[in-house]
């Protein structure tokens, strides 16, 4: 199954973007993309990568007791980073470099609400078509950058001084 992530905003220390698989859709809230990693706080790179369906150490009990099942999603082969998953969780602080999902987005702050659901829905997607999965991880913002770093020219001028619209 393929798994298509395209990240869009950067909103503090955090990037939100959004997850599809087959007709399944969420957001998604990824820590800030940086240059270099910093443990704990960066983006995973984009890319391609395989995704194994396996127990966490860290997240099969706590998980099972609230209905989320034993498995979390695991992508393999990230350079330099180990362990990274798909999982629930609201702010940045939650992710320590992983992928979480949820069903909305705050967009006066850097936080993403009906996680759970958004988990629980997305395994299904997942669990629907047995065998190999792989995750696409597509970085968006510098393009929403460049269209929204200026005014467009003509209003620019008229900020400027320089000119007006037509009457």
């Amino acid at each position: 199954m393929e798994i298509n992530l395209r990240r869009h905003v950067a909103v503090g220390d955090a990037t939100i973007g959004t997850m599809t698989i087959g007709d399944f859709t969420c957001y998604t809230l990824e820590d800030v993309i940086r240059d270099k990693k910093v443990w704990g706080k960066t983006a995973i790179p984009a890319g391609v990568y395989p995704v194994l369906m396996c127990e966490s150490p860290r997240f099969t009990q706590s998980y099972e007791k609230k209905g989320l099942g034993r498995i979390v999603p695991l992508l393999d082969g990230v350079p330099e980073f180990t362990g990274v998953r798909i999982h629930v969780g609201n702010v940045a602080e939650h992710s320590h470099g992983c992928i979480l999902v949820g069903d909305d987005w705050d967009r006066k702050s850097a936080r993403i609400t009906g996680s759970a659901s958004a988990f629980k829905r997305m395994m299904k997607a997942l669990n629907a078509t047995p065998g190999n999965h792989r995750i696409t991880i597509v970085n968006d913002i510098a393009e929403a950058k460049a269209k929204f770093s200026h005014p467009p020219a003509p209003l620019f001028m008229m900020m400027q001084g320089r000119g007006c619209f037509p009457a």
